[in-house]
């Protein structure tokens, strides 16, 4: 984020990258939004854990682990421009984001302001919220671009908003939302900002305090390379001493009198005591492995084949649904006449792994463009021009 335009990773950098991943030799993986297949060095990090927990029991593998534990906070802190006191590790990043949502103090009669792109499982949130709290969900719309409208964000926002919750980049289309302009608004306001970054965290380079967010959850799973059933909160220490979590336990509070409890200092009273320690380690290792390639160089080199893989879509033909005037590496595609989990089959039949995108992960944004369930395709750094080449001949082989 210096200003200075990044250098797209070269094809003998992402040969060395594709090296270090033992993927099954000729299977062709588009699916890095749903997960992306780790390094051999993050198998290293949890097998070697995993193994010695066996070795001398878990609590005692975990001690000696403890500085290496300790380290991925700084990992993560390092990669968002923050403090590890800001960072909370969290087992994935639903967990994540509802412990940032339901810590925030809401009133009857306020408003969550949000967008039109909302994830589903954030939605179900919002409007848990209106049952059980007597808020209100006021979602503003897309503009021409099909992101926030930040105009209108601007224009709703009032002294009875409680807070400003979007997706980064939703799960159902290219688009990147402004989310640094939308932290500005907020900020302007004086309303908390959280930011769902579950899509764009490993893809794009981030930094919490040019985003303007109070809270920032991810997962490690997706495009940072890492285990399953890893995530992590961002909370600003701004914020995070008017927070109380919705269920803090005896690691994110001290149980310090028989009829009294006190919260953690910082992000680590989004806590639990309870996680797999191989795979929060496993984490730290991806990171760092990010950390050293550059985010920077990432984002240009994935927003590189993904605008090559849009074009070759639409050179044989095929609708591309993305949308923004900024898009990211997943692209969203259908072969006429042939329902999206039936064309994810044949792929898959063909050695190459897509997904599909529900009606129900976006379901506001699905009702207002009038779409139907649509085939995913996610690129990463280290998707080649061979594999997009031989996808989109495989989908024109349905036709």
């Amino acid at each position: 984020m210096t200003g200075v335009p990044a250098k797209p990773l070269s094809p003998q950098e992402v040969e060395s990258l594709r090296a270090e991943i033992p993927f099954e030799p000729g299977r062709v993986h588009l699916n890095h939004a749903g997960d992306s297949p780790s390094p051999r060095s993050v198998l290293d990090t949890q097998i070697a854990l995993l193994r010695r927990e066996s070795e001398i029991g878990g609590y005692e593998a975990a001690n000696e682990a403890a500085a290496a534990e300790a380290a991925v906070y700084d990992s993560i802190a390092t990669m968002l421009g923050c403090t590890r006191g800001e960072i909370a590790r969290r087992e994935h990043a639903t967990a994540a984001w509802n412990s940032a949502f339901w810590s925030v103090p809401m009133a009857p009669g306020q408003r969550i302001l949000t967008a039109e792109v909302a994830y589903g499982a954030n939605a179900v949130g919002f409007l848990h919220a209106e049952q059980t709290r007597g808020v209100s969900v006021d979602v503003v719309p897309s503009d021409e671009s099909g992101q926030i409208d930040l105009a209108e964000l601007a224009r709703r926002m009032d002294d009875d908003v409680a807070l400003v919750a979007i997706t980064h980049v939703p799960t159902d289309g290219g688009l990147i939302n402004p989310a640094a302009a939308v932290g500005a608004i907020a900020r302007e306001a004086g309303v908390p900002y959280l930011l769902d970054a579950c899509q764009s965290v490993g893809q794009l380079d981030l930094d919490v305090t040019e985003l303007g967010c109070d809270f920032l959850s991810a997962t490690g799973r997706k495009y940072l390379r890492g285990p399953r059933g890893t995530g992590f909160l961002y909370v600003s220490e701004s914020i995070v001493d008017r927070l109380v979590p919705a269920m803090p336990d005896h690691h994110g509070a001290e149980w310090n009198e028989p009829r009294e409890f006190r919260l953690a200092e910082g992000a680590q009273r989004f806590e639990n005591w309870e996680y797999n320690h191989a795979a929060w380690l496993g984490l730290g290792t991806a990171v760092d492995a990010m950390v050293a390639i550059g985010l920077d160089r990432v984002e240009v080199t994935v927003r590189r084949q993904a605008d090559s893989l849009r074009a070759a879509l639409e050179a044989k033909g095929f609708p591309v649904f993305d949308l923004g005037q900024e898009r990211c590496g997943i692209v969203t595609t259908n072969v006429p006449g042939v329902a999206a989990p039936d064309a994810k089959g044949r792929l898959a039949a063909a050695g190459i792994n897509v997904s599909v995108t529900t009606r129900d992960s976006t379901l506001w944004d699905f009702e207002r463009r009038g779409l139907d369930d649509m085939l995913r395709l996610s690129v990463h750094m280290t998707s080649t021009d061979a594999e997009l080449e031989r996808a989109v001949n495989t989908l024109a082989s349905f036709t």
